[in-house]
């Protein structure tokens, strides 16, 4: 396997709620712009994020300071600033062995790249890496499909909602385990096309309907569901507590994630409001997640 050219890059440290601006900032620079967030020995979640511009040639250091010291500047922020050489490397390689296969439950999540590793018996999901969130690793989608697996264990939904479906891994995951129709949302078109591919790869198309929505009000999006689940962040999980629990029908579950611990205890308080209990919370490496039930009426 021929090995992948080499880059260059220059990175600047920010708060999470400053990386939009901070790319705003840098425009068109280098040959893309991206972002990721800085794991800190000993912590477990870290706010810190870096901005990441990447460079197919080595570029210019002391001009690069400057810019991205201005750019510190104008979001009122101290300057902490990297360069560093990307190395040529086997990028298949290398993303195979971070995209290793997953067990979560009954549930086997794999690459196509391991798809003769399935064990006999296991409910796999077939998801590549790709341009939507949600492969199984991350602590919050692990959480979800621990849920999942534990509540079509004891009653199979007639009808489920994914809302911010990602990948679409959420509410494969619940067809596989016997939910008789589905309904996967996303405010993102882009995410709301990679799950209507995962489907189809995975054996699933008229099972589950894909559509773009950005709130659980949508006309789309009518009625009462067995499971809903929303894997998105606590901001909008609190914007979106009185719609969410709409949907919920009587007897049937919401499952929540894509929060940290310390943001459990508000989550909590906004839903119990609406008239839902909580059964279960699933922590895993700082992330929550929460299944909540509506009593029957």
């Amino acid at each position: 396997m021929p090995l992948s050219p080499e880059f260059w890059s220059v990175e600047l440290d920010v708060p999470v709620g400053l990386v939009a601006a901070a790319e705003d900032l840098l425009g068109e620079a280098g040959i893309a712009v991206t972002s990721y967030e800085v794991l800190k020995p000993g912590v477990a979640v870290s706010p810190d994020w870096r901005v990441q511009v990447l460079f197919d040639a080595p570029p210019d250091e002391a001009a690069w300071r400057a810019r991205l010291a201005e750019v510190a500047a104008a979001l009122g922020l101290a300057p902490v600033i990297r360069f560093a050489h990307l190395p040529p490397q086997d990028w298949v390689r290398h993303t195979n062995v971070v995209n290793a296969p997953i067990a979560a439950g009954r549930f086997f999540v794999f690459g196509s790249h391991d798809a003769d590793a399935v064990p006999p018996g296991a409910l796999a999901l077939l998801l590549d890496a790709g341009l939507a969130f949600g492969t199984g690793r991350a602590p919050s989608t692990y959480g979800c499909l621990m849920a999942i697996d534990t509540l079509c264990r004891r009653q199979r939904p007639r009808r489920m909602l994914d809302m911010g479906t990602g990948s679409g891994i959420l509410a494969m995951a619940a067809a596989k385990a016997g939910a008789r129709r589905i309904v996967a949302a996303d405010i993102d078109p882009v995410a709301v096309a990679v799950t209507a591919a995962n489907v189809r790869r995975n054996g699933l198309a008229g099972r589950i309907r894909a559509l773009t929505a950005s709130r659980p009000a949508d006309p789309r999006l009518a009625g009462r569901y067995d499971l809903v689940v929303a894997n998105i962040l606590a901001d909008p999980l609190c914007r979106m507590a009185t719609g969410l629990a709409r949907r919920v029908a009587p007897g049937g579950h919401l499952v929540l994630s894509g929060l940290l611990a310390r943001e459990e205890r508000l989550i909590v308080a906004r839903y119990r409001a609406t008239g839902l209990v909580l059964q279960r919370r699933i922590a895993r490496e700082g992330w929550h997640t929460l299944v909540f039930s509506r009593r029957r009426s």
